[in-house]
């Protein structure tokens, strides 16, 4: 039994969730519930608490008691409040059908009530259902009642939730300056710190897919990295896979392709739990993430999960069925999103999914949809002029002019397309229209023009892991070249190299060459890492515990004085500054100021003691890095080309790993002696 009553426990409670130490204000509220009951306010109090604590299953019980007891008081206005909360929750826990019945059960009760706050939040909830039902009008409508009503009573939360929904229309209406106009009055709303937890994240999330969307993948990795922060701050359970979803996208766009996957299906894992009703999101884009590289299989069953979760994860599977050769089927995949009422956050993305729609077309032999698909395109870049859109238009109608025999008229737009996709770093992108004009530049006589598109084609589709694409660039060289071409199923066997103790020395034989090297640690810690490859091991592992001695404190105490001063300056300019007008600077700030704190604590112990530089993870990261350096050094001296092969696949640091080089992969053989 708890030793306390509620009244003494309920303030502790606050003044925990005042200091986002969600887990004791979960604690503290749970047990004066078991004490003797919670009011109303506290009940959504303990809801907000198991939300932020990664505890969806105990939201709705506390939210239905509060519900309840303002009902059975008259408070209309509440028990409103209380039913659009029923509804989101149930909504994110993929409950449609009760989400449903609490937002009529909301409309019910605020029938007849005098205008309010209540009336902005229903509002925007009317919005997103019309989002959801594809009814982009319907949707517009109310939330341009939701802004007018959240600035009538004030309501920031409901102001940005609003705004953001009219920038996801202007986003799927190409209307550029509107689009950033409500980004920026939303994130600036959520940057500032006038808005609560829970839309501060839905406007973060928000705000990245609408950039995506776009094309502006530049301003979408910076609002990742911004919110991936605050998200940090607020040290909450609720957004964290989402972020990684994001961080993913951003990596697939920037061709790592490796660090995408894995982000992405460690997200999988994060969303399923917190949020299941958006768990299509990370299944939908591993689904993509593996069908560039090559992975249909994997891709198809990544695809698939997002189906079963009610998700059209186009255009990616309409690829994948292109990639599998049915042309017919991916036709058909692709012109449901033309045909069909959809979500408007999956109509978003226009761009992507007319590219599609005009390389499926043109390889399953309908060239009249292909051409309508890229004038529309075109007409968009025109009114954009984004790299994105340009990148894409150009790629479609290059394509479009070579399948109709115009070579000549294809090169022109497909050299821009390869210019704008370079400025927006997606080598994925980049490579498969080097490939395409490749192929212009050959069927205009070019052979020397074409056989540098198709090498610069394949390398990159090599270097960031796309398997088949490299293979199939391959293939068109060698047909180029009129020499046979490998069978697309199979790859070339890997190298063969061994790392092998002999005693004193390390006999190390790569590429028919064999060098031996003075053993040392560092050549130990090698073959460590290269047994098991693509696997993370931490330094303070590789270079065991217990190891005596240090080199001074991390930091001494005049850099200490310095970085307390410097945090004190940015805490005062950020009590004076206004974060409406100047949310960047606010958000640099924080950052900063983060950076100082993990400085601080990195270089300070138990007692506000100076932590010494040679103790823990720090000497480990020290000795191993320099120790595996050193090793790879001597190596170099004797084969500078194994030497390079190091130097570019073993990572260092706080962790080290074995990243094998994917365009020539080595198999390798690690033999110790006895220890």
């Amino acid at each position: 039994m708890p030793s306390e009553n509620a009244p003494t426990l309920l303030p502790r409670a606050r003044a925990s969730c005042a200091a986002r130490n969600w887990p004791e204000a979960h604690e503290l509220l749970r047990d004066a519930d078991r004490a003797g009951g919670l009011p109303p306010d506290a009940l959504e109090l303990l809801a907000d608490c198991a939300r932020w604590t990664g505890r969806p299953a105990e939201i709705l019980d506390p939210l239905e008691r509060a519900h309840a007891a303002y009902v059975a008081c008259s408070d209309r206005r509440a028990a409103v409040r209380t039913a659009l909360a029923l509804s989101l929750a149930n909504s994110d826990q993929a409950n449609r059908t009760v989400a449903t019945v609490w937002m009529k059960r909301a409309g019910e009760l605020i029938a007849g009530l005098p205008e309010g706050p209540e009336h902005a939040l229903y509002a925007w909830f009317e919005s997103q259902e019309h989002g959801w039902t594809g009814e982009t009008a319907a949707q517009q409508r109310s939330a341009e009642r939701a802004l007018d009503l959240a600035r009538r009573f004030e309501d920031r939360d409901v102001e940005a939730l609003a705004s953001i929904d009219l920038a996801h229309i202007a986003v799927l209406r190409a209307d550029a300056g509107a689009a950033r106009e409500h980004l920026e009055r939303a994130t600036s709303l959520a940057l500032g710190g006038e808005i609560g937890i829970l839309a501060a994240g839905m406007v973060f999330c928000s705000a990245i897919w609408a950039y995506r969307s776009r094309g502006e993948w530049q301003r979408a990795q910076e609002w990742t990295d911004s919110s991936t922060r605050w998200v940090n701050r607020q040290q909450v359970d609720y957004f964290p896979g989402m972020c990684r979803v994001h961080r993913a996208e951003v990596l697939r766009i920037r061709g790592d392709l490796d660090r995408a996957e894995k982000e992405c299906a460690a997200a999988t894992a994060q969303v399923s739990q917190a949020l299941p009703a958006y768990a299509i999101f990370p299944w939908a884009e591993l689904g993509e993430i593996r069908r560039r590289r090559g992975d249909h299989g994997g891709s198809r069953e990544a695809f698939q999960r997002a189906l079963e979760l009610g998700w059209d994860p186009q255009p990616g599977l309409a690829l994948l069925l292109l990639g599998e050769g049915d042309a017919e089927s991916a036709l058909r995949a692709i012109e449901r999103v033309f045909g069909e009422s959809r979500p408007v956050w999956l109509k978003e993305d226009r761009a992507s999914l007319l590219g599609a729609r005009a390389e499926i077309a043109l390889a399953a032999g309908r060239r009249e949809i292909a051409l309508e698909a890229t004038l529309e395109l075109e007409r968009t870049m025109e009114e954009t002029g984004s790299s994105w859109d340009v990148a894409t238009a150009c790629h479609a109608r290059g394509r479009y002019e070579l399948d109709a025999g115009r070579p000549a008229a294809a090169v022109g737009p497909l050299r821009r397309a390869r210019r704008a996709w370079g400025e927006l770093e997606a080598p994925y992108e980049l490579a498969r229209t080097s490939a395409l004009l490749g192929r212009a530049l050959a069927a205009e006589g070019d052979a020397g023009g074409a056989r540098i598109e198709l090498e610069a084609a394949r390398d990159l589709f090599a270097r960031i892991g796309a398997a088949l694409a490299a293979a199939d660039a391959e293939r068109e060289l060698a047909a180029l070249a009129g020499r046979p071409a490998a069978p697309r199923a199979r790859r070339a066997p890997p190298l063969s190299a061994s790392l092998r103790s002999e005693g004193e020395t390390w006999a190390l034989e790569f590429a028919g060459r064999t060098v031996r090297v003075k053993g040392t640690r560092g050549l130990e810690y090698l073959a460590e890492l290269i047994d098991r490859p693509g696997v993370e091991r931490w330094s303070v592992d590789l270079a065991g515990a217990g190891a005596e001695g240090d080199t001074g404190p991390v930091i001494d105490a005049a850099a200490r004085s310095a970085y307390q001063r410097r945090a004190e300056e940015l805490e005062d300019e950020l009590r004076r500054i206004d974060r409406r007008t100047a949310p960047h600077r606010a958000e640099s700030i924080l950052t900063e100021l983060d950076a100082i704190g993990q400085e601080l604590a990195a270089a300070i112990g138990l007692g506000g003691r100076a932590r010494r530089t040679g103790s823990g993870v720090e000497r480990a990261r020290q000795s191993v890095t320099k120790a595996i350096r050193s090793a790879i050094g001597r190596i170099a001296e004797a084969d500078p080309e194994l030497g390079t092969y190091l130097e570019v696949t073993i990572r260092t640091g706080t962790a080290c790993r074995f990243d094998p080089d994917l365009r020539e992969p080595v198999e390798w053989r690690v033999e110790r002696g006895a220890r």
